[in-house]
């Protein structure tokens, strides 16, 4: 899963936000290259388009950055549910039919029976292991939110400390934990089949001793479970938002090059960090989007800037890909396009990964499972304010995109224009020799 990269390492740092740095300047890092877009989030001219998904929500006050592919997750979870059916079904009947019924008239169902028990011990598991681990991811990748109303932009991070780990609780010992709950279970539903021509007591005392070692056995692991992950809710590192001023924020786009044996990889990424108040090389905190180029994290970048310069209706909606209502127009619409094969073919891949259901888990994994898990202080940053208390841009934010547009209407680029300060400069030089050409000619 795609995500946000928040960055609360204090190591971690960012291009300085001093007056070196300044919008338009290029820099040459240690591993590529990076283009700088803020202080003073300058209109770029660049196409205000959501190339990779980013936008998540968005309000009349606010604007919500966050990754992940959501419905991939959901559709993969939900693929061990129809593994199940099939392996049921194909398997488990098909080898009981194969069989027929003995002498008696009697149908042999052990086969359905141990297949059947099978996926509710490792079919059913692994799938609601995926989807607890979406969820887990929905939680850990908190969305960058922008408030237009506020002008501000509230990146998050997590409280410096160690993720707490449970005593004896590794994978091996998880690992080990679920086959020995898995095979008491199996045995237990086993038994009366197993032992069937054994006397009845017998089989009785079995599933007795069973049932017994499986009560002690949920016992241990559920009580440690329940006061370990209780006592690492309340040691693990905390989700944080830190409020920044949007004209204030330090943006760039950087481009690097990863090399390794016979491979060389190129990623752009768009940064948006809040320095440190006394160390302004490093980041308090930060998010990475991945971008793919930087002509796509121009376009990125001018959602963000559109919003929060021009107001919702300027930036693009969430797309509805993963929306229930979306889904439903595409099957109509695939009924009306589609002749009756490839239209059942559909059909079959959307019963094999339940993309109904995932649909429905998805929706609820961006509105309600993400925003009830963002702290308090958040959602009251959030809530809409008066519009006399709205925050206004600075006037000379204003006379600088004036000039820049003016600029882009002369065909210039702002990937071509260098840093902003030697541009104006340019641009003053030029009108003082205007002047003085007027003045000789006089």
């Amino acid at each position: 899963m795609t995500n946000l990269n928040n960055t609360n390492d204090t190591s971690s740092s960012h291009p300085s936000a001093e007056s070196t740095w300044e919008v338009g300047v290029r820099r040459t890092t240690k591993d590529g290259r990076l283009l700088a877009l803020s202080p003073e989030p300058v209109m770029t001219g660049a196409r205000a388009v959501d190339v990779n998904s980013w936008i998540r929500r968005k309000t009349d006050g606010w604007l919500d950055l966050q990754g992940g592919n959501l419905l991939f997750g959901a559709e993969f979870a939900l693929m061990f549910l129809s593994l199940g059916v099939l392996s049921t079904g194909i398997l488990g009947f098909g080898l009981m039919f194969a069989l027929g019924p003995d002498s008696l008239g009697s149908w042999d169902w052990e086969s359905p029976l141990i297949m059947l028990i099978g996926n509710l011990l490792i079919s059913l598991p692994w799938g609601l292991y995926m989807h607890f681990l979406g969820n887990k991811a929905v939680k850990e990748t908190p969305p960058v939110r922008f408030n237009v109303q506020r002008r501000q932009v509230a990146i998050p991070r997590w409280t410096e400390g160690k993720e707490f780990k449970l005593p004896f609780w590794t994978d091996n010992a998880a690992g080990i934990a679920y086959i020995v709950i898995a095979f008491t279970i199996a045995a237990v539903l086993y038994t009366p089949i197993g032992l069937e021509n054994n006397p009845v007591e017998y089989v009785q005392r079995v599933r007795n001793y069973l049932l017994t070692a499986l009560v002690i056995e949920v016992l241990v692991v559920g009580t440690y479970l329940f006061f370990g992950l209780r006592l690492k809710k309340k040691l693990d590192p905390k989700l944080v938002y830190e409020i920044y001023p949007w004209e204030k924020l330090v943006a760039y786009i950087e481009t690097r090059q990863d090399i390794g044996p016979g491979l060389m990889a190129t990623h752009t990424v768009l940064t948006l960090a809040i320095p440190k108040p006394d160390d302004t090389e490093s980041a308090l905190a930060a998010a990475s989007i991945n971008v793919g180029h930087e002509t796509a994290g121009l376009a990125q970048w001018e959602c963000i800037r559109q919003f929060m310069e021009n107001g919702p209706k300027a930036c693009p909606d969430p797309k509805e890909d993963e929306t229930l209502a979306h889904y439903k127009a595409k099957c109509r619409q695939a009924r009306k396009d589609l002749s009756l094969l490839p239209w059942l073919g559909k059909k079959v891949g959307d019963w094999f990964f339940q993309r109904y259901l995932a649909h429905i888990i998805t929706e609820r994994r961006i509105k309600p499972l993400a925003l009830k898990s963002l702290p308090e202080e958040l959602k009251a940053w959030s809530a809409p304010l008066p519009k006399e208390q709205w925050a206004k841009p600075t006037e000379a934010l204003q006379n600088l995109n004036q000039q820049l547009a003016r600029a882009y209407e002369r065909g210039l680029k702002f990937t071509q224009m260098g840093p902003v300060s030697e541009w104006q400069a340019g641009r003053e030089e030029k009108q003082q020799q205007k002047r003085g050409k007027g003045r000789f000619r006089a």
